[in-house]
């Protein structure tokens, strides 16, 4: 059992599979405590805080000393998927509570959605890697609902470009370190989609669909918080 958890090679889990439908029905639940238990939330904010900071440090001593002690590849190991900025964010922002830093992990994380609907090169829920993965992604996608009603935190037309300028930054940086290590940050080699187009043919497309995306969540929130009366910033979700 404990070999299997602490496995470092335990196999990919498969689109529709039953460790896939057991970290989104995880993700549902929690997400659905989240906005049913909204006034709990708020009354109780600075505990419920501490305790996902307590989550968020957990989960990044687990996977880095996990690397550390399975041995340790710059190509895989390093802070620099997406998800793992995103997490760095989302613990930045709890303990700052600064809105510019919510801004870019609101539009970062919409990438998460990508992961949780389509799974690639993750592990299965046995593994500690595969957890890590859930807590990680989690977080992600529920801390900016969480920012929504505790702080009356929205996404703005503005924070959506300043978030952009961050991505191209990140690209470019993921670029260099995998040329340097060999490593697959932002999936530029092991790609989900269009894994046949040539790299300078497939950055374009790269850049142009992240904006596409940014553009889509800041609009599906907005119609959510049209819809639920709650769009003006620091109106009660």
């Amino acid at each position: 059992m404990l070999e299997t958890f602490f496995d470092r090679h335990p196999g990919w889990i498969t689109v529709g599979g039953t460790d896939h439908l057991v970290y989104a029905t995880l993700l549902v639940l929690v997400a659905t405590g989240l906005v049913a238990g909204r006034r709990w939330v708020r009354a109780h904010e600075p505990g419920v805080r501490r305790v996902l900071v307590g989550v968020v440090v957990l989960q990044q001593l687990t996977l880095y000393g996990f690397y550390a002690t399975a041995g340790w590849d710059w190509g895989e190991s390093l802070p620099l998927h997406l998800s793992r900025i995103s997490a760095l964010l989302g613990l930045v922002w709890l303990l700052t509570r600064e809105r510019r830093v919510m801004d870019v992990l609101f539009f970062f994380g919409l990438y998460a959605w990508g992961s949780f609907s389509y799974p690639m090169l993750i592990q299965p829920a046995t593994n500690v890697l595969g957890w890590s993965f859930w807590v990680n992604h989690t977080v992600t996608l529920l801390l900016p609902a969480y920012a929504w009603i505790t702080t009356g935190w929205r996404p703005t037309a503005r924070a959506l470009w300043r978030a952009f300028g961050w991505f191209l930054a990140y690209l470019s940086l993921a670029l260099v370190v995998n040329r340097l290590t060999g490593g697959n940050y932002f999936y530029l080699r092991d790609r989900p989609f269009f894994g046949d187009l040539p790299l300078a043919l497939y950055l374009p497309v790269a850049v142009a669909a992240t904006l596409a995306l940014f553009w889509l969540g800041y609009a599906v929130a907005r119609l959510v918080g049209e819809r639920t009366g709650t769009w003006r910033a620091g109106a009660v979700a």
